[in-house]
């Protein structure tokens, strides 16, 4: 924000005309010209070449410093104003900036530090008048004080104003949308790209926003998400400003062993061994498959409503290793989680008699 002109009107102009008006009526008439008034003067005060609109804002006696009650930075959207830890001290608050002034003081707390004022602070009908250079350069704003009428004419019409892409969307579990979740913005070779990350609301909606244009897919990562397997979303291209939703993201819960252990070396008695493993929120059926590394031919299949399976078998035979294989679905059918497999570690284990 910049203030650009900050104008002070006077009563010159009809000083003046009184001047004239007496010199037509009298001859020989004399006129003194005194200063219109030392009690403070208004002013007028432009923010980005439009009027802002405050009441008590004031040029002090020799027109040096304006002053500006400090609860009018409020209606300007600059902080808020609150008390401070004493009676005599009021506080002006922005997101990463304190001002803290006290009546009578020359000197203000920009946060913690120090900082001489260019005039006291004082209590005018028992508001409090801060000067504005002060509050607008701390603030990281330019400030110009200008004594003269200015005309400011533009010609050229003014720059657009940048318009950000974006993206929006939801993940779902068991239909449902879930929270928590950490999604990140990666380009289409999956490396992720700095700086744009959301988590998921209560309700699974996420954002990434003030996204550069270019082609993006939102990414749920089992790094940062460790009972979640990776998710991504379709390929989005953005530019000008574009907000792109994209399709709900389903999540699969990663299933993990109980018994056996992975790598795990199990007695066998009679052929019967015992699998168990975390329970699926949702889950109405589970499925467990065992087989030999690279194999697909599966030793061992079944169903069960439970993540619990008891099994007799003599195909185990002892000192190979095999892999177990857990997947969980809901009443319709749909994949709702299961245990690690290409790229994690799988659930092996071996048997002895």
């Amino acid at each position: 924000m910049r203030i650009d002109r900050l104008l002070i009107g006077t009563l010159l102009c009809a000083a003046m005309l009184a001047l004239a008006a007496a010199s037509f009526a009298q001859v020989n008439t004399s006129v003194e010209v005194r200063p219109i008034d030392s009690s403070p003067a208004s002013a007028l005060l432009l923010i980005d070449g439009k009027l802002a609109q405050i009441d008590n804002i004031e040029v002090t006696a020799r027109g040096q410093q304006v002053m500006v009650w400090l609860r009018e930075f409020e209606k300007l959207g600059w902080g808020t104003v609150q008390a401070g830890d004493s009676p005599e001290k009021m506080v002006l608050k922005t997101k990463t900036i304190t001002l803290t002034f006290s009546k009578g003081q020359s000197n203000a707390l920009v946060n913690s530090l120090p900082v001489q004022l260019p005039i006291d602070c004082y209590l005018r009908d028992g508001k409090l008048m801060v000067p504005l250079s002060f509050v607008a350069k701390s603030l990281g704003y330019s400030f110009e004080l200008n004594t003269r009428p200015v005309a400011s004419i533009l010609t050229s019409p003014p720059p657009p104003v940048p318009r950000n892409n974006g993206i929006r969307g939801q993940l779902l579990y068991n239909e449902k949308g879930i929270g928590g979740i950490k999604v990140v913005l990666v380009d289409p070779d999956y490396n992720t790209v700095k700086g744009f990350s959301a988590v998921t609301d209560s309700a699974g909606n996420f954002a990434l926003d003030s996204v550069p244009d270019g082609k993006y897919l939102a990414y749920v990562w089992v790094g940062y998400n460790p009972d979640f397997f990776n998710r991504v979303s379709e390929e989005v291209e953005l530019s000008g400003g574009q907000t792109v939703t994209v399709k709900p993201i389903s999540l699969g819960r990663i299933i993990r062993a109980v018994k056996p252990k992975v790598d795990e070396v199990v007695s066998t008695d009679g052929g019967k061994i015992v699998f168990e493993w975390t329970p699926c929120a949702g889950a109405k059926s589970y499925s467990l498959v065992v087989t030999q590394p690279g194999s697909k031919d599966s030793l061992i299949s079944l169903e069960t409503t439970k993540p619990r399976a008891e099994v007799v078998t003599k195909r185990l035979m002892p000192g190979v290793v095999y892999v177990a294989d857990v997947e969980a679905r809901d009443p319709n059918g749909r994949f709702l989680g299961g245990t690690v497999g290409a790229g994690g570690k799988m659930w092996t284990f071996s048997v002895k008699n």
